[in-house]
């Protein structure tokens, strides 16, 4: 069979794969993998081959010493700088694509919680409700399924946290260097300051809380344990130190950390 060459929503749709893929499953078994190789007639070797050629330009992959096949097309490059500089735009591409391409439903979250939804027209909610469907995908997958505090493993606590509120910045609401994984009690209390990580991604907490819970064993087991101590960081995009520092200045965060 003669090679062919890979079209842009081929390559948005195996790049939309990767995002969602943990990286120890992106081989020719996966049953994902397959199902997209039967869909786009090629081989799910050759589709495991791209994504892994696409990990090659991620830079968490690179610190990890993992390079991928070194093989990425200048059509790979173009599509991560693209996510790079807009992930809103090509996130939802990608998602169209692999729908597409599969022909199945486009995923879509439940619940629009990233706008104001009254007057949106019908596309532009879909649009919301896709790229948070795929947002909570990266993060989750990242993070291995697990909180970056805690490491609580069941999915349905689980939350796709923005460092820098989707309020406060549109543009970084689809950033996966502005997600994190949280359980929900962590994502509360990030949320409210009282928990914070630092641009070096180590825990703090609030020291008032410290001072004022300090014999409470409930706060010391879920709280004050984790002071000090450094998240788990995911497989792909960690979180992005300036906005850490950034989250630090809001106003629920001026107080002072017990380390």
């Amino acid at each position: 069979m003669a090679r062919q060459n890979w079209s842009r929503d081929e390559t948005l749709a195996a790049f939309n794969l990767y995002c969602r893929t943990p990286f120890g499953r992106l081989h020719a078994r996966n049953p994902d993998i397959i199902r997209l190789a039967d869909a786009l007639g090629r081989t799910s070797g050759a589709v495991a081959m791209k994504c892994c050629n696409l990990a090659s330009l991620d830079p968490s992959q690179q610190a990890r010493g993992i390079a991928g096949l070194r093989k990425a097309s200048r059509l790979d490059e173009e599509i991560w700088s693209e996510f790079n500089q807009d992930a809103e735009r090509i996130g939802y591409q990608s998602e169209v694509a692999f729908a597409g391409l599969t022909q199945t439903k486009l995923r879509e979250s439940d619940a629009v919680e990233w706008e104001d939804i009254q007057g949106l027209e019908k596309h532009v909610v879909t649009k919301v409700r896709v790229n948070q469907h795929l947002f909570r995908s990266i993060i989750l997958t990242g993070y291995r399924f697990e909180c970056a505090v805690c490491r609580l493993p069941i999915s349905s606590l689980l939350v796709a946290a923005h460092i820098v509120p989707w309020s406060a910045d549109k543009s970084q609401r689809m950033n996966p260097r502005n997600g994190i994984c949280l359980c929900s009690l962590h994502d509360k209390a990030f949320d409210a300051g009282i928990l914070s990580i630092a641009p070096d991604f180590h825990i703090l907490i609030d020291e008032g809380i410290a001072q004022r819970h300090s014999k409470n064993q409930t706060v010391e087991r879920f709280l004050l344990n984790y002071s000090g101590r450094t998240i788990c960081l995911p497989d792909r995009w960690h979180p992005d130190p300036g906005l850490l520092r950034l989250h630090l200045q809001r106003p629920e965060s001026t107080v002072g950390f017990a380390l």
